[in-house]
Parts: structure tokens; sequence; C-alpha cells
């Protein structure tokens, strides 16, 4: 009887563990502010949430009701448009997302503006800003590329078809939000190095930081 009963009570010891752990694991998920993996200066920080919290406050914006239509009027408002062409309301639109987001900041000498996202790729590498490793770790306010077709685990270096602005990281997860995700503003939740990662841009906030007055 006595060993039974210490045996009943190591299994209950071990699932209240087990039971800690969890708790402990859903309170991070599901109250700790996704955010940055490594620290940064105040004034980068501020810069990289100014552009998160722009994003934000477009979302829910869709197709349907035509409330996505102000993100499109804003990028074709700035000059010289890319390729000079003129967004359509029936146009893709994740990468005019990310370039009118970085319009309303005043932040398109560190955010190439584009209404396409291999030409966007191409402008962040002409600068310098590009990251082409898959399994690299973002900051807030970076800016995340896919390729849906991507099969493999190899580097994926194949045509990018999506793009979003990187809210921030909990590992292992990435927390994305998008333009045109289902014809609307919307968040998206991502394993790190996921195989669909085509690469980051890497805006150079930490320079534009140093600059602001």
């Amino acid at each position: 009887m006595i060993q039974a009963k210490s045996k009943i009570g190591k299994r209950l010891a071990v699932l209240a563990a087990v039971l800690v752990v969890l708790g402990a694991l859903a309170a991070h998920y599901l109250y700790d502010p996704w955010g940055f993996y490594w620290k940064v200066s105040d004034e980068e920080a501020a810069l990289r949430m100014q552009v998160v919290e722009t994003a934000q406050s477009y979302l829910g914006c869709n197709e349907a009701d035509g409330s996505h239509e102000q993100i499109i009027d804003l990028y074709n408002s700035h000059q010289p448009l890319a390729m000079n062409y003129t967004v359509q309301y029936t146009d893709s639109w994740c990468a005019t997302f990310v370039s009118a987001v970085a319009i309303q900041c005043g932040l398109t000498d560190i955010i190439p503006t584009e209404c396409g996202c291999e030409r966007q790729i191409g402008l962040f590498q002409e600068i310098g800003c590009w990251e082409e490793f898959d399994g690299a770790v973002p900051l807030p306010g970076d800016i995340i590329y896919y390729d849906w077709d991507e099969k493999g685990l190899r580097d994926c270096t194949g045509w990018a078809d999506h793009v979003g602005i990187v809210v921030g990281t909990k590992w292992p997860f990435i927390k994305v939000i998008e333009g045109n995700k289902g014809d609307s503003v919307s968040y998206r939740c991502l394993l790190l190095n996921d195989i669909h990662i085509r690469g980051f841009g890497q805006p150079d906030y930490a320079s534009r930081a140093k600059t602001e007055p």
C-alpha cells in the first residue's frame, strides 16, 4: 500500500511539473509580446516599431469593401512611380502595402518602393540590405519574402511571390503582417527557417536612427 501511494505521488509530481511547463509556454505565446530577438538602440527600436505600428493601423483593410484602396492610393501618390506603373485596385498589392507603409513613415530611402516582390528584392540587393539566408532571425520592421512554390529543404532561391513586414519573433515563430493575405491586411505566423522563406530585406534602421533629430 505504501509503495503504491509512493508511485501515485511521483506521478502527481510529474503531472504537476508538466502542467507548470505547459502553463509557462501558454503564457509565453499568449501574453508575452512579439519582439526583438536581440537588443538594438532605443532609437532604432522606436523607428522599427513605427513601421510595425503603421502597418498594423491598416489591419482589416480588404478588397471586399474597397478599404484597401487607400493603400493603393498612397502608393500611387508617391513619385516617381516604380517602373512608371500606376497600381490598379485589382492588382496584387502585397509589395504595394510594404511600400505604402514606407512612404507613410518617410523611410523610402531605406525601404525601396516597388509593387513587385522580385524587383523590390533587387533594390534591397542594390543598397546592400538583402539577407539571403532563409534561417536568419529577423527583427521587427524587417521585410520578409516568400516563394510558395518551394518544396525542398535547400536554400530557397526561387521567384518571390509574396512579402510582408515582420512584427516580431517568439522562438520558434515569426509573426508577420501582410497586405493581400486573403485579399486583406492580416497577420501570419510561421516557423523560423520555413521552407517558403525566400529571404529578408533588412532596412538600415540603425544608420537612419542616428540622423533623426
